[in-house]
This record gives C-alpha cells, structure tokens and sequence, in this order.
C-alpha cells in the first residue's frame, strides 16, 4: 500500500466516522427515542401488538373485507382500529416517525456514497481497465462478426458467380448442341436429297434398261417370225432367183427394222 493510498484511507475512515458521530448525537437514533420510549411505552407496545396481528394487517390489504364484526376478527377490533388511528395521528408520534425516517435515509445516501467515494478512489484503475478491456474484447467481438459477415458475403458473391457462370456455360452447350442439331439435319437432307437423285438416276437407267431389253427381245422375236416366214416363202419359190431375191428383201427389211 503506497503513502497516496493510505493518506486517502486516513480522511475516508475520518470523515465517515466525524459524520456518523455527529448525526448520531443530532438525530438520536435510527429507532424511537429513549425518552420517548420511556413516555409512551405502554402504548406503543399496544400499538406494536395491534399493527403486527394478522386481522390488522388483513385489514391493512383489504379493508372491505375484514371490517369489525365480520367472521375471524376480535371482538374489539373496532377499539383497536380507532386506538391506532389516534396514536399515528399523535404529535409525538409523527415527530419520532419523522426524524427516524429522515435519519435512517440519509445514512442509506451517506453509506452508498461512502462506498461509491471508495470505489472510485480506489477501484477505478481497475474499474477502468476492465472496462477498457471489456470495450476491447467488445470490439474484437464485433470486428470478428464484421469480418464474418464479409467472409459470407463474399462466398455469397463468389457462389452467384459460379451459378452465372454454369447458366453461361448451360446456354453455349445448349447453343453448340442446337447449331450441331441443325448442322447434322442439314447434312441429312443434303444426303436425303442425293440419295432420293441416285435413287431416281438408278429408276431411269433401270427403266432405259428394261426398255432397251424390251426393244430388244420385240426385235428379236420380230427378226425370228420374219426368218420363220423367210424360211417358209423361201422353201415355196420354184427357183433360185425368186428364192435369191427374198433373201435380198429379208435382209433389207431387217436392217431397216434393226436401224
């Protein structure tokens, strides 16, 4: 303990013990007076009895409900209500009330501010730096929710970033996807349309061919019924002249149909 310390410690204990010893002596005491008691002694132990009783202090809380003559109260209540209105109603007795009050009120303010006097002179250092440290722990508290409010915030931004990206990416894959369908359709009706020309190609040499067969075989069969008749007049003529002559017209008439 420094000199400061105890210097303080020599005018706090002076101080509080000069107060209490002169409004001791001034005010008397924080009860009722010896004299006082001395005086009216049987009637405020009458009076004491009487306000401490259970149907007094019913009556106290609900007078409506506990007046004279009603079930559970003595039969003198009336005598004793009416005594303890005349005693409180006293002089004496308000004086003593008064000066009670008021010395045991301000010793009740006295006391507290001896002790806040004590607290301040000497437990404010440390007051003060559990409250600095309080502030500080406070602050880093906060700082810590701000800064964990940014962190989620930030995630927050960065996880949006990550959804526009994937619907960017989802609307070029959808986008390729669509261009690739359509490419693949285009390359399929352009090979629709060339197999539907080879198709068709391949039906007109095929019916050329058919048709040339057909040519061919009425030729044929024509060329065979004319050497079937050629065979016939030729075996009928009667001399070589005649016979010579429809070889020459056979002939003839062939290469003409064969043209």
């Amino acid at each position: 303990m420094n000199a400061e310390t105890k210097k303080f410690l020599k005018l706090y204990f002076g101080v509080a013990i000069g107060v209490w010893l002169v409004f001791a002596f001034t005010l008397g005491p924080g009860d009722l007076s010896c004299d006082y008691r001395r005086e009216y002694k049987e009637d405020h132990d009458r009076y004491l009895q009487i306000i401490k009783s259970e149907p007094y202090k019913r009556y106290v809380q609900r007078p409506h409900l506990n007046q004279p003559g009603s079930e559970g109260v003595p039969a003198d209540f009336a005598d004793q209500i009416a005594f303890v209105e005349e005693y409180e109603s006293r002089d004496e007795f308000r004086r003593e009330k008064l000066r009670s009050t008021f010395y045991t009120v301000f010793f009740q303010f006295f006391n507290a501010g001896l002790v806040i006097w004590l607290v301040w002179r000497l437990g404010r250092k440390p007051v003060l730096k559990i409250l600095d440290n309080q502030i500080h722990g406070l602050r880093d508290k906060i700082s810590a929710v701000r800064n964990a409010r940014e962190a989620a915030a930030e995630r927050r931004r960065a996880a949006a970033a990550k959804l526009e990206h994937v619907a960017d990416e989802d609307h070029r894959i959808l986008a390729e996807a669509q261009e690739r369908l359509e490419r693949e359709k285009s390359d399929l009706e352009e090979q629709q349309q060339q197999r539907i020309a080879i198709m068709k190609r391949e039906l007109e040499d095929r019916k050329a061919e058919e048709a040339h067969a057909a040519i061919m075989a009425i030729k044929a069969e024509l060329v065979n019924d004319a050497v079937s008749e050629l065979l016939q007049r030729y075996q009928q003529a009667d001399n070589e002249l005649l016979q010579a002559k429809l070889v020459d017209a056979f002939t003839a008439d062939l290469e003409k149909q064969l043209s």
